[in-house]
């Protein structure tokens, strides 16, 4: 179709050359642009310019010819008559049909001079550009759901009055379970409309406790230009419930748990755990697991504590666990208080789980100048197990400035004595620390020092540390030099064997230069160090290290991910020329995507200390070899979920290699608070003794137990009527007023036969209320104003009166072409009024296009909101003037027109 267009607008246009070149008739018309340009329906201009070259007076007519469905202005009927030599200039005017197909056409002129039987034909062209012009419109953008209403669902209506087809997508974001997709994508046609349509279900019973939704619609088409639009949706109902109870509900979890029921060490137990919110900061929570229900109970395996916080204090009760300078884990109580200006403190007393032996720490932190912290710690044990009493202190200064720069400074004393010998043992301890970090984009730095002596009790007892790192930041690379030292000895008075002091004692220095290399989504590192290691206090062997560690990372996408960390090592003893050297590899490297990957590690030779040891000693060098592929996957939007691996391990302290397989298997109901999971493992080959083989499960609901007794919430209940005797109170001969829309705090009402509506389960304090959507009377309005504030403070009825007024009706009266395809909506359009003091009222036209509002005595100006109206359709006026001072009503109507193009003809000569 386009070639045959083509090859005829090229003969039109050779015809025409041959015309304007033979000049029989004498008369020569040129154009002044070959080709125009039409933009949507808007009106191009172009000059039909006519030269007489003959001697005699010559009398022509001209006849134009636009494409079906254009409008071109310019006077077919005219003769016109030009002179020798004499010039004439014709404008012509030229609009493309609202959906005219985007490509070029072909104007045409018939010139017809008198005494010549032939006419003569040229051409100009019109180029029609892509018309992008589609619209996004909700029908009904504030739905109100009721039970006399069964309508759950709102409509959005897509239009394309340009000139070209468009592929739009329609994202709709909700929480809503809508029964059609949320994502969606379609191709409208030029000049076309569709209705998409998105409902949902809520049964009659839930409609008092529906919430107001505010559903985001947004329209994107494929030169990403959007449109947002508002869907609110919100019940419509006499109840409504704000909270699902009016008293205290405590949300509580019970978790049924056996571990390795299929073995000999199996453990049951019940875990269960709550939390209580209290208002206004506050809170109150619980955990309780009960003994091993397998076995003889010693009170080991139970835990149980109540906390209580607010803005201030912390209190807690019943087993207090903490890992920091002194392991606590015992039966307790703690109480912490923040005066929110800076200082915080907190008092611990605990009694130990195992042993016989209390605690007792008092923790006070200061913050000033905004940059300073200083903290103390007293603590005191009493180990009557052990016979020893402790008493310590530790005070703690940080400094931060300069944004990257940060200081720390510690010391402590203590006194400990011991009652295990014949005669007491007291011994004085310190304790005393320094750090200081530097972190900027470009450089990276720390440095700590700290000595804690032997008498010094707590984890860190006879410990002296030295980390340090020093890294320079580039754009991609870093360069850096490390050193870290550890040294621990042991106080003779608590020395009781040779495995605590193999455990505890000894030293460990390392000392290297380390690389980083930065890239997209990736990272490299590589470490060369010399480590000098004395872990035994009875052989004091030296081993020597030289390590080379490498690690690496990289994403690839977004499911996509790999890792690698290894380490070789040379490791030898520098005391023993006649020890041989040890050489070591471990590797580890995890390949993952989105629901599948796979781990691996290898280990050859002696990469531990210990593991040196024995092989100088015997020989024994360690080699282990493991591959673990997994596979895991969710259904049901992660309501259950699996993952499945296995384990292939080849280990040289194992008779043959090992096969295990693992499974997990989980089901989250989150909805009805219920979730089950069953996990274990099984040695696919069987091997004597194997005991690897497991299976373990856990079931876990979730309840909220309402407090019986203990008031939370409060309610509200509203009574609208019509006061006749004008007393402001609702007694005999008053009438209530049904089926009136109130709306209070973001929720909507429709009174009942009783005029009655009850807001439950709210929070006491102030609410608004909002009747200026009541409609169901004519001539009656409240009496204290549309809007009106109460303060609630406890459950009870507010008492609403209307008194007689005056009312505001009208419509909207639309007069379309007959012949047009357009259509026009006219509900859900803002009409307000303004009072003569400046007050303002405001109501929504009805889907038929009416209104109606009842108002105070006073004169208004009446105003229609234009921007909802197009090109296409236009309002003879958008403001009226209103007498209710004089009238008890008036009745308004608002004129809509169909845009008709107005055709003005102008002469040039």
């Amino acid at each position: 179709m386009c070639k045959i267009r083509a090859v005829s607008l090229l003969c039109l246009a050779f015809v025409s050359f041959l015309c304007c070149s033979a000049n029989a008739q004498s008369i020569d018309l040129t154009f002044l642009k070959d080709t125009v340009e039409q933009n949507g329906n808007a009106y191009s201009f172009n000059t039909v310019i006519l030269r007489n070259t003959s001697a005699v007076a010559r009398k022509f007519t001209i006849e134009a010819q636009a494409p079906e469905g254009w409008q071109l202005l310019f006077d077919n009927r005219k003769v016109f008559e030009l002179g020798p030599n004499q010039t004439l200039s014709l404008p012509l005017r030229l609009a493309a049909a609202i959906q005219t197909e985007a490509t070029v056409y072909s104007v045409r002129l018939f010139l017809n001079v008198a005494g010549y039987s032939q006419k003569s034909a040229y051409a100009y062209y019109a180029r029609v550009g892509a018309n992008s012009k589609w619209r996004a419109s909700l029908l009904n953008p504030n739905l109100l759901l009721s039970r006399a209403s069964q309508e759950n669902s709102f409509r959005l209506l897509l239009s394309n009055k340009g000139n070209a087809p468009e592929e739009l997508n329609v994202r709709i974001n909700t929480s809503l379970l809508l029964l059609q997709a949320r994502n969606s994508s379609l191709k409208l046609a030029a000049g076309k409309d569709t209705m998409l349509v998105y409902s949902f279900n809520v049964a009659a019973k839930f409609l008092d406790d529906f919430k107001s939704q505010e559903i985001v619609v947004q329209v994107t088409d494929q030169k990403k230009q959007n449109q947002l639009l508002l869907q609110r949706i919100s019940s419509f109902g006499t109840v409504f419930r704000e909270n699902p109870s009016g008293w205290y509900t405590f949300p509580l979890s019970i978790e049924f748990v056996a571990q390795n029921f299929t073995t000999a060490q199996s453990a049951l137990y019940i875990n269960s755990n709550g939390s209580l919110d209290l208002d206004k900061g506050r809170s109150l929570n619980f955990n309780y697991r009960t003994d091993n229900f397998n076995a003889q109970s010693d009170g080991s395996s139970r835990y149980a504590f109540l906390n209580y916080n607010s803005a201030k204090w912390k209190v807690s009760v019943g087993d207090q666990s903490e890992f920091g300078d002194f392991l606590i884990d015992g039966l307790g109580a703690r109480l912490g208080f923040d005066n929110g200006k800076g200082y915080r403190t907190e008092l611990l007393g605990v009694d130990s789980r195992l042993g016989d032996s209390k605690l007792f720490r008092l923790n006070q932190q200061f913050n000033f100048s905004g940059n300073q912290e200083l903290e103390n710690q007293t603590m005191a044990g009493f180990d009557r197990g052990n016979k020893i009493n402790s008493l310590l202190n530790m005070s703690t200064y940080e400094l931060g400035w300069r944004k990257y720069s940060r200081l720390i400074l510690r010391a402590g004393i203590s006194r400990e004595e011991f009652y295990r010998f014949s005669e007491p043992l007291r011994k004085t301890g310190g304790a005393l620390a320094a750090a200081y970090s530097y972190s900027s984009p470009g450089l990276t730095g720390r440095f700590g020092l700290s000595a804690t002596d032997v008498n010094f009790p707590g984890i860190n007892r006879g410990l002296r540390q030295s980390n340090n790192e020093l890294t320079f930041h580039f754009k991609r690379l870093s360069l850096g030099l490390l050193f870290d030292y550890n040294e621990r000895q042991l106080n003779p008075a608590l020395d009781t064997g040779t495995v605590l002091r193999q455990l505890l004692g000894g030293r460990i220095a390392e000392y290297g230069l380390k690389i980083g290399w930065r890239f997209d989504k990736g990272y490299a590192t590589l470490i060369s160090s010399v480590i000098n290691q004395v872990q035994s206090s009875s052989d004091l062997i030296l081993i020597r290290s030289y390590k080379l560690n490498f690690n690496a990372g990289k994403e690839f996408g977004n499911n996509f991910s790999a890792s690698f960390s290894g380490n070789l090592l040379r490791n030898q003893a520098p005391d023993d020329p006649a020890a041989k050297a040890g050489y070591s590899l471990n590797a580890y490297a995890t390949l993952a995507a989105r629901n599948y990957g796979f781990f691996v590690r290898l280990d050859n030779g002696p990469s531990y200390y210990f593991d040196f040891v024995n092989y100088l000693n015997n020989g024994y060098s360690t080699r282990r070899f493991q591959f673990s592929p997994y596979y895991e996957q969710s259904f049901f939007k992660e309501v259950l979920h699996f993952r499945v691996q296995m384990d292939y391990t080849d280990d040289r302290s194992l008779p043959v290699p090992e096969f295990m397989a693992r499974g997990d298997l989980s089901l989250d109901l989150n909805s009805k608070g219920l979730s089950f999971r069953i996990f274990g493992s099984k040695n696919v080959r069987t091997i004597a003794g194997n005991r690897s083989d497991y299976m373990s499960m856990s079931i876990r609901k979730s309840f909220n137990v309402p407090l019986l007794g203990i008031r939370r919430f409060v309610t509200m209940k509203v009574l609208v009527f019509k006061d006749f005797n004008s007393n402001g109170i609702y007694d005999l001969g008053d009438e209530s007023i049904p089926d009136a829309a109130i709306g209070i705090a973001a929720q909507n009402f429709l009174s009942n036969r009783k005029g009655e509506v009850s807001y439950k389960n709210i929070k006491a304090g102030e609410y608004d209320i909002d009747l200026s959507r009541v409609n169901s009377v004519k001539g009656w309005m409240p009496r204290n104003g549309f809007r009106q504030h109460y303060e609630i403070r406890s459950s009870q009825t507010v008492y609403i009166p209307f008194s007689q007024s005056h009312y505001l009706s009208g419509k909207l009266n639309v007069q379309k072409d007959p012949r047009s395809n357009l259509v026009f909506r006219p509900g859900g359009i803002r009409i307000s009024m303004t009072s003569s003091g400046g007050e303002s009222f405001s109501t929504l036209t009805t889907e038929s296009g009416e209104f109606f509002i009842n108002l105070p005595q006073d004169t208004y100006k009446v105003r229609i909101s234009s921007n909802v109206f197009d090109e296409d359709f236009r309002l003879l006026s958008d403001t009226f003037n209103a007498d209710l001072l004089h009238k008890n009503s008036e009745h308004l109507i608002f004129e809509v027109r169909e845009r008709k193009r107005q055709i003005n003809i102008r002469k040039q000569y």
